[in-house]
């Protein structure tokens, strides 16, 4: 039997740190997903299914940088199910028929004016927790960044607690992080090997630069 692929309680910690107790009205309901499968004529992943009723109705979970498409704006391009644009909608994201049947599927992504799609990560579930915190990241109060080596990474592992285990964090370009007592997040990008951190109080970064040994870059 195959696990179910759940991403919600992840998606709900980042939430509540970056914005505050998630409220019913922020996630879409079963009816608006099982509309836009009927429209598409095709089933949703779980991942997806759990990120859209989750936050799906939130500003900024949906569109402060990356923007998720709701149910309503899914759309199929040719067999691509593509759920997710670039804020400047030179990129997109979706999901190729080829893996829909996988139940954590392969990301594709490509240029707008290109007809041809790369693999962007392994696991849509990576994909989506890794979205989620970068949204909440730069939504917040108090953002700094800093370059970081990806060999330094390990550092970080008494501070900060990984989003989701392994199987459902990785495959991607990007790691997410969450520190539930001092309300603070972090996602780090391994291609330009850059660490964002978002917080709710100045103290708490201030705290965090501290105790890492970072410089840490007001944004």
């Amino acid at each position: 039997m195959v696990s179910r692929i759940v991403i919600s309680d992840l998606i709900e910690s980042v939430m509540a740190i970056a914005f505050g107790v998630r409220g019913l009205e922020d996630g879409c309901t079963e009816a608006d997903i099982c509309a836009a499968e009927q429209r598409l004529g095709v089933s949703l992943p779980e991942a997806l299914r759990d990120y859209l009723a989750t936050a799906g109705r939130h500003g900024g979970m949906m569109d402060a940088d990356f923007h998720v498409l709701p149910p309503d704006k899914l759309r199929l391009a040719g067999d691509c199910l593509v759920f997710c644009e670039e804020n400047q909608y030179v990129a997109e994201w979706g999901i190729q028929a080829a893996d829909r049947a996988s139940p954590n599927p392969r990301v594709s992504g490509r240029a707008r004016n290109t007809e041809k799609w790369y693999s962007e990560a392994s696991r849509l579930s990576g994909f989506l927790i890794h979205v989620a915190t970068w949204q909440a990241v730069i939504s917040m109060p108090e953002c700094s960044r800093c370059e970081l080596p990806e060999k330094e990474l390990k550092a970080l592992e008494p501070l900060l607690e990984y989003i989701g285990d392994k199987k459902l964090r990785s495959g991607g370009h990007r790691i997410s992080f969450i520190d539930r007592t001092n309300a603070l997040l972090a996602t780090y990008l391994h291609n330009s090997e850059t660490l964002y951190v978002g917080a709710a109080r100045p103290e708490a970064l201030e705290d965090f630069e501290a105790r890492c040994g970072l410089e840490l870059e007001n944004l």
